[in-house]
């Protein structure tokens, strides 16, 4: 699938832009078109700051979301997105008129926006920020809508501050565009990631651009010569069942190719995936594509027998092509390919997984492919990830990761053990509470300290996390011998 991510910045009548989409995926847009007038009323007047009027933004959105095939109510809240944050619009006028799901849709991104927006992320609590934010939806078609917003707003960003733009870009390489990675979207991340590359390094961006400018005809037109001469060759020799995809690397990839092999520049831009039915069609295609083409040795590796640690496999050969352009080609199975790209051989995933102590491991992330399956032709957006931690933030914005049930009591010991044993209280989200007070992800947290130790055994009964348990009783017990 190939997306329509065009921008027309003088062309005013978005609807007609939206409706055409509508009608080449062969999708209702009466029902739609009503979500965009009411949009559309609601926004009038608001400008962005790329000064279209603001109406441009959300039929944007819901062009992109039309095209992934993930239900008109997802377009209809794409297109309703932005309305309880900036209009006057209520939740229980979308309810009454587009309905209870497109209600929930558009109630949990403002949700999200809300729990996110101002809250610190670095290299320290970046992960557990990710987490945070699958906590809070239920929904994968919020993520999705998500992204697209954060999208467009990446592909119109030049008429933002520039310190505005660095912090879109690092929040994009942090959170949003793992997440394109995770539900599937690899699309976005792509366009994400080099976004974020040009803010974040313009002038490795702009030297890379420089150099590839004289090469880039030939690498696209490297793509569809490669994958006909191929499948030519696989129908020849009576290869059956296969799916070839062809793509010129992104440039922040090749940024990144080019930093791990510590070189000064990177011929193997045009990328071509074959996936097939069977272990030995992999090596049989393996086989006739080295009789055909030479091929780079040391570029050559064979991770179906020997998977790497966190599971990938996949057969990975460079090969030699014309005008010295060479093509990287990967060979897989189609079931390898599904575990490779939503399983536990994602990169972050498998950074969650490994050697976690929290011992969430790394099953969550299977949750993210099952949205997409469907039983009776039925379409399942649901997905419950991490339902056993709760998220909540510091005063500072950091991010702090608690099992489900946990108090306010147990975030003070997480925090610090001193913390813990000068607790006196606890304000959540500016709100004085008792110490026994259960969080919910989102809650912004302050402790109340007092200069004596309040540790005793009371506490055992307010607290739930194991670490806060073991370190009360042994400072009971110490305090039990000294009275002694």
């Amino acid at each position: 699938m190939i997306l329509d991510l065009s921008l027309n910045q003088n062309h005013h009548d978005y609807w007609e832009e939206l409706k055409s989409v509508l009608l080449i995926n062969e999708i209702e847009s009466e029902k739609i078109k009503e979500a965009y007038d009411f949009a559309y009323k609601a926004h009038e007047g608001q400008i962005r700051d790329s000064g279209e009027a603001y109406i441009s933004h959300p039929a944007w959105v819901a062009k992109l979301i039309a095209q992934i095939d993930i239900g008109e109510e997802a377009i209809i809240a794409a297109l309703l997105h932005d309305c309880l944050k900036k209009t006057q619009a209520t939740i229980e006028e979308i309810d009454e008129k587009f309905g209870d799901e497109v209600a929930l849709l558009v109630s949990g991104l403002s949700e999200v926006q809300d729990k996110t927006t101002g809250k610190k992320v670095d290299n320290t609590n970046v992960e557990i920020f990710r987490r945070f934010l699958f906590s809070s939806v239920d929904d994968v078609r919020i993520l999705i809508i998500r992204l697209a917003d954060k999208l467009h707003n990446g592909m119109t960003i030049e008429s933002i501050p520039p310190e505005k733009q660095i912090e879109y870009a690092k929040r994009v390489m942090g959170i949003y565009s793992p997440i394109a990675e995770y539900v599937g979207l690899h699309y976005f991340k792509k366009r994400l990631d080099d976004i974020a590359f040009n803010i974040l390094f313009p002038e490795e961006a702009n030297k890379l651009r420089e150099d590839f400018k004289k090469q880039e005809k030939d690498e696209i037109k490297a793509v569809t010569l490669v994958k006909t001469e191929i499948e030519e060759m696989l129908q020849i020799n009576n290869i059956k069942d296969y799916e070839i995809e062809g793509r010129i690397k992104s440039l922040y990839s090749t940024y990144l190719k080019i930093k791990r092999k510590k070189v000064e520049n990177i011929g193997d831009r045009v990328g071509i995936r074959i996936l097939t039915d069977t272990v030995t069609s992999c090596y049989t295609i393996l086989g006739l594509l080295h009789a055909r083409y030479k091929y780079l040795p040391d570029e050559f590796d064979d991770y179906i027998s020997t998977p790497k640690a966190n599971g990938y496999r996949s057969i990975q050969t460079t090969m030699k092509w014309k005008n010295k352009i060479t093509v990287e080609v990967q060979i897989r199975t189609k079931q390898m390919h599904e575990f490779n790209e939503f399983g536990p051989a994602s990169h972050i995933a498998y950074k969650l997984g490994k050697n976690n102590e929290s011992g969430m491991g790394i099953e969550w992330v299977k949750d993210l492919v099952k949205w997409q399956k469907s039983n009776n032709n039925v379409n399942n957006y649901k997905i419950k990830v991490l339902s056993r931690y709760v998220y909540v933030f510091t005063p500072k914005g950091d991010t702090i990761q608690l099992p489900k049930e946990a108090t306010a009591l147990d975030f003070a010991y997480r925090i610090h053990t001193d913390v813990g044993d000068h607790c006196l209280g606890a304000k959540i989200n500016n709100k004085m509470v008792r110490i026994d007070q259960k969080l919910n992800s989102g809650d912004v947290v302050e402790i109340i300290l007092t200069k004596n130790k309040n540790v005793c055994k009371n506490w055992l009964d307010i607290v739930t996390t194991s670490f806060a348990k073991e370190h009360i009783r042994k400072m009971t017990s110490e305090s039990e011998r000294f009275a002694n």
